[in-house]
Parts: structure tokens; C-alpha cells; sequence
């Protein structure tokens, strides 16, 4: 199974002044076999965390926020809006790369005709 996985960098939460957001992290999975990412972050208890599953076919726009020190991206779906805060620019630019790729929205059933 294909994955690509992303969590927020405790350097950076810690620079940019968020101190106790070290404990519950962003985390944002790309699974490319099944065609969905996952969105995660533990609840202030630390015992559970919220999940969001969204398909890839289901993404409308990808935002990338540079910062001095780090990277937020916004992820706006047909169900809402997903977030991933405090990131390396780098990994930000791999997310937008990977969900702005054209190809999420085809099956292996589709007809592509290309008139010039």
C-alpha cells in the first residue's frame, strides 16, 4: 500500500509559539491505493483523536499560508474545509503537487479524447 505521511513539526510549533499544540499534532495521510487522504489530531484529553476521510476526487482547492518558520495548508473539499498547520514548506509543496494532479478524477473505465 502507497502512503505518504505528513505531521506537524514540533520545531516549528514550537518557534511560532504554540507550545501546547506539541502534544496534539496535525497529521495528514495520503493513501494512493484506496484514493483518499486522512486528516488527524488528538483531543485536548490526549486519550482520543478526530479523523476526516475525504476522497481525492472530492478536493476543490488547495491553500498553501507560508510562514517565517513553516507551512500551513487548507484543504477546501465538498464536505468542508481540512487543515494542517505548521508543516515544512517543502512537504507543503508535495501536498499541493499531489492533490492538484488531474488524473484523481478518472477510473480505469474512462474515455479520454484529446481534439487539437
Amino acid at each position: 500500500m502507497k502512503t505518504f505521511k505528513v505531521k506537524s513539526s514540533k520545531k516549528y510549533l514550537i518557534l511560532n509559539g504554540l507550545f501546547l499544540s506539541i502534544f496534539r499534532p496535525w497529521h495528514l495521510e495520503f493513501n494512493f491505493d484506496k484514493k483518499h487522504l486522512i486528516v488527524k489530531r488528538r483531543n485536548w484529553h490526549l486519550i482520543s483523536y478526530d479523523e476526516e476521510i475525504y476522497l481525492f476526487k472530492t478536493v476543490r482547492n488547495v491553500k498553501v499560508d507560508t510562514h517565517l518558520f513553516g507551512a500551513d495548508v487548507s484543504i477546501k473539499v465538498y464536505a468542508g474545509n481540512a487543515e494542517v498547520r505548521y508543516i515544512s514548506k517543502k512537504n507543503a509543496k508535495k501536498i499541493r503537487n499531489i492533490l492538484l494532479n488531474n488524473d484523481w478524477n478518472k477510473s480505469g473505465t474512462d474515455i479520454i479524447i484529446d481534439i487539437d
